[in-house]
Parts: C-alpha cells; sequence; structure tokens
C-alpha cells in the first residue's frame, strides 16, 4: 500500500573546472515498499525540465535505481564502486552518459517514515560535460 510523501532532492554539480551549479527539487510522491525494496514515484514538473516524464526510485540497501519513463526516458544504476552506461532519451535525440559511483548511503528509519539518501558520482555525457554530482534525496 502507497502513501504520500514530500520528497526533497538536491544536487550539487561541479565541473572539471571547479564551477558549481546547485539544483534543488522539492516535490509530492508516493512511496511503497515491495519485497524489502523501498519504491518512490513522483511526477516530474516544468521546474526540473521534465514535464510530462514519471520517476521511479527503486532504493536498496547499497543501490538506487532511477528510472525515468515520459519524455525523457533513462536508467541509472548507483551503486558504490561500479561504472553504468546508459542513453538518455530526450525528444531533442539520445545522449549517452556514463557514471562512476564514488558512494551511496542509504538510511531508512520507519518509525519515523523517513528515507535518506546520498549518492555521489561522477558524470561524463557524450564527452561533452565531464564532473562529479553529490545527490541528497529526503523522503518524508
Amino acid at each position: 500500500m502507497s502513501r504520500e510523501v514530500t520528497i526533497n532532492i538536491k544536487t550539487i554539480q561541479t565541473d572539471s573546472k571547479g564551477n558549481s551549479d546547485d539544483i534543488e527539487l522539492v516535490t509530492r510522491g508516493d512511496i511503497y515498499e515491495e519485497d524489502g525494496v523501498i519504491y518512490v514515484v513522483y511526477e516530474e514538473t516544468e521546474l526540473s525540465g521534465m514535464e510530462g516524464t514519471t520517476t521511479t526510485l527503486k532504493i536498496f540497501d547499497n543501490q538506487v535505481v532511477l528510472k525515468r519513463l515520459g519524455q525523457n526516458t533513462s536508467d541509472m544504476i548507483f551503486e558504490k564502486g561500479k561504472r553504468f552506461k546508459t542513453k538518455y532519451k530526450t525528444f531533442h535525440g539520445d545522449i549517452s552518459m556514463e557514471l562512476l559511483t564514488t558512494a551511496v548511503d542509504v538510511n531508512v528509519d520507519k518509525k519515523q517514515c523517513k528515507v535518506d539518501v546520498d549518492i555521489a558520482y561522477d558524470i561524463n555525457i557524450s564527452g561533452v560535460f565531464e564532473g562529479k554530482n553529490k545527490m541528497n534525496i529526503r523522503i518524508s
């Protein structure tokens, strides 16, 4: 059974020259647990630039899978020490993306109904952008 939650996602993206950009998204979504895996589902908004896209997070103890369907389609797997190559499909065309996850920290507090996820990863987008990202996801 799912319940409505507030999802706060803050990403700090630092490019290879050391310039950083902070992006924060606060939205409503649904959370449920199935076979020990936590699922969080929310609709992207115009603010994220991905309106018409549904995002699903599958949260395991040491891995997070981010799946987007709709106007923008992508799969991202974050697992410490693992490299992941994917295609990011947009209405402008496909973009190749490579991730190398350097940290995944998942904290679940069932009593408080909170989930905190911290992810750090290196990203390379079609050789056009290279940088380091830190993503902090708070669900309550």
